[in-house]
This record gives structure tokens, C-alpha cells and sequence, in this order.
């Protein structure tokens, strides 16, 4: 083995267990974004030049973010939904930006995971035969660039793409929770990357349903105090959910957002801040129960709750005005709430 390629321990991880790794696959949490799409595809890469072995990446749930079906499409990423079977048999299975316990993947719970690479906080429950789960890394994409860096394993202008725009998306474009180790990922693989697919997936043709939901979170947005948000109830995809809390929040005034949306039986909840030491993730968490999915950093978190199979509408609201209720208490709001609708127009409701 190349001296170099043992100075990360990914890839002496690879490199020393090759032979048992001949069936890799590489699970995402569900509802993938880039920083997870990348990582996966970085791990792979990895393993494919170190041991050549031919990993495949799946996830559960759906792709549904445009930006993220482009980025998909565009660099070509081989990224499948998973199969059922292959979870159930023996082979070994590389986790990355999440981990077994949580409520995120489609893990089995009494499995052992081979890998498990993440930027979120660790759980206590989490174990492998390889862990490296760094929250000192605003993205899990930083940790599989440093690897490949390391390694000295080159990779193509579609995969150096795919790890600048994780590590931008995760972290707004270096501007939220981003640290050198990140801003130095980014800048490694940036003169190797697409400007041309880059632009195309930041701006992707959207669906008419895009904008519906759009017009929904302006004209549906309550203040109280610093903090925006709404209900959208039911959405085309969980993506949605995050991606208007990401908007709301460029409200100038605004301190936090916090956004709910109804999807495949679930509700989910994204939170965002402007502040730098708020620790969304364990409050989120903390909100929501440790029986839910819930996670995330300082600055951003998501989760879902599930709500009754069939459940009525009036059940659908109370979890909403349940989960808004909660969060605006902890941030020192007092019931009765003086929710203000201050975008939504004259004669609609």
C-alpha cells in the first residue's frame, strides 16, 4: 500500500479490508441531499481505485429537490433507490451523513453497519466496524474530499463537481457553519469542477408546483416576535419543507424560522437560524422526542413526526400548532402567541 494512502483512515480502512468489501453498499439517509449524494459517490471512488471494489449507492425515500435531480442527472451520479432484499442480506453496508439509530434511513435496527461516515452529532447507540463521525466538519462531503485528498486518488470533473456542491449546499455557500478544514476541501476541488454544470444546478427549471407552494409559505407566514414560519400542510416531497425554511429566513428581521409540512404520513419540521451559537439540531431534538427523527447543527436541524395512519385534519393541526407551540415557548414566548399574517392578501384566505 501506498505510504500515502495510510495517513486517513478511510482509506487505510479500504485499502485493509478490500477483500471483505466485495459487495459495498453505500446507504444515504433518505430523501438524500447533495452533501449526502456526494459523499456516497466520493466513498465509492474511494473504494473502486483502492480496492476495486464496485460499491453501490441507494437511499430511501425520493429525490425530490430539483436542484438535487439535477445535480443527479447532470454529473451523472449512479445513485438508485434501494431495494428492500438488499438491506435484508449479509453483505457489508457503508452509512454516510447519517447513522444507524436514527429514524432517518432505512438501516435495519438489529444489523451491524461496516462504515459509518457523518458530520452530525454522534449517537451513543451508533457503532461499526469503522466509524468516523466528525462534527467538527460543516459537511460529511469535507470528510470524504479529505480522504481522497490524502489517498492521492484523482477524480473526474463530474465527482469534483459533485463534492464542491455538497460542501456548498451544506454550508450556504461557506457562509453557514463552515471551518477551514471546509473552505480548504472546497477550494482543493474547485478548479477541477464544472462552472457550466455547476450553473445548471443551482438553477434548475422548476415545476408549477414549486411555485404553489411558494405563494403558500408567503401568504400562510406568521411572525411572532423574530421568528417566522408556516404550515404548508401536505407537499410534494419533504425537500420542500427545508427549502422554504432556508427562504423564509432572508426575511430581514427575522432571528429563526420554523417550517411543517405533511408527507408519506409524516410531519416535518425544519428549523433555521442566523445565530451561530443557537444549536438548532439538539433543540429540534429535544422538541420533537427522542422517539422521532430529529438532527442537525447550530444553525439548521430537521426531523418528522409520525402522525396516525388515516389521521383527521383537526389531527394534522393540533401536531402542527403542537410543534410551533413547543419551539415558540423555548425561545421565551408566551401563550396566548400574537401571531401576525402580514403577507397574506386582502379577500383569500
Amino acid at each position: 500500500m501506498p505510504r500515502e494512502r495510510s495517513r486517513h483512515p478511510i482509506a487505510a480502512f479500504l485499502a485493509r479490508h478490500g477483500r471483505d468489501l466485495a459487495k459495498l453498499l453505500i446507504l444515504t439517509h433518505d430523501h438524500p441531499d447533495p452533501d449526502a449524494i456526494a459523499s456516497a459517490w466520493a466513498l465509492a471512488h474511494l473504494a473502486q481505485r483502492l480496492c476495486g471494489v464496485r460499491a453501490r449507492i441507494v437511499y430511501g425515500g425520493v429525490i425530490g429537490r430539483m436542484e438535487n435531480q439535477t445535480m443527479v442527472r447532470a454529473l451523472r451520479i449512479p445513485v438508485r433507490p434501494v431495494k428492500p432484499q438488499e438491506l435484508a442480506s449479509a453483505g457489508p453496508v457503508a452509512l454516510v451523513d447519517t447513522q444507524p439509530p436514527f429514524q432517518n434511513n432505512r438501516f435495519p435496527a438489529r444489523r451491524r453497519a461496516t462504515l459509518v461516515i457523518d458530520h452530525h452529532r454522534r449517537n451513543p447507540h451508533t457503532a461499526a466496524d469503522f466509524l468516523l463521525i466528525d462534527e467538527a466538519a460543516g459537511a460529511t462531503a469535507t470528510l470524504l474530499a479529505e480522504a481522497l485528498l490524502a489517498a492521492g486518488v484523482e477524480v473526474s470533473s463530474r465527482l469534483a463537481t459533485a463534492l464542491v456542491y455538497g460542501i456548498g449546499s451544506e454550508t450556504q455557500n461557506l457562509g453557514r457553519e463552515a471551518g477551514p478544514r471546509d473552505i480548504a476541501a472546497y477550494r482543493a476541488f474547485f478548479p477541477k469542477a464544472s462552472i457550466a454544470s455547476l450553473s445548471k444546478i443551482q438553477n434548475p427549471p422548476r415545476p408549477g408546483s414549486f411555485f404553489l407552494t411558494l405563494g403558500k409559505a408567503v401568504h400562510h407566514a406568521f411572525l411572532v416576535g423574530r421568528v417566522i414560519g408556516v404550515h404548508l400542510g401536505p407537499v410534494p416531497s419533504q425537500d420542500v419543507v427545508a427549502h422554504m425554511a432556508d427562504f423564509l429566513l432572508t426575511h430581514e428581521r427575522m432571528r429563526w424560522s420554523i417550517v411543517t409540512g405533511r408527507y408519506d404520513g409524516r410531519l416535518y419540521v425544519s428549523l433555521r437560524t442566523r445565530d451561530r451559537r443557537a444549536e438548532a439540531g439538539r433543540l429540534l431534538w429535544r422538541l420533537l422526542g427522542s422517539g422521532t427523527s430529529a438532527g442537525g447543527h447550530s444553525m439548521i436541524a430537521g426531523g418528522s413526526v409520525v402522525v396516525e395512519a388515516g389521521a383527521s385534519e383537526a389531527a394534522w393541526v393540533a401536531a402542527e400548532r403542537q410543534v410551533a407551540a413547543s419551539f415558540l415557548k423555548s425561545q421565551g414566548y408566551k401563550e396566548p402567541f400574537e401571531f401576525q399574517y402580514p403577507y397574506r392578501l386582502s379577500g383569500r384566505r
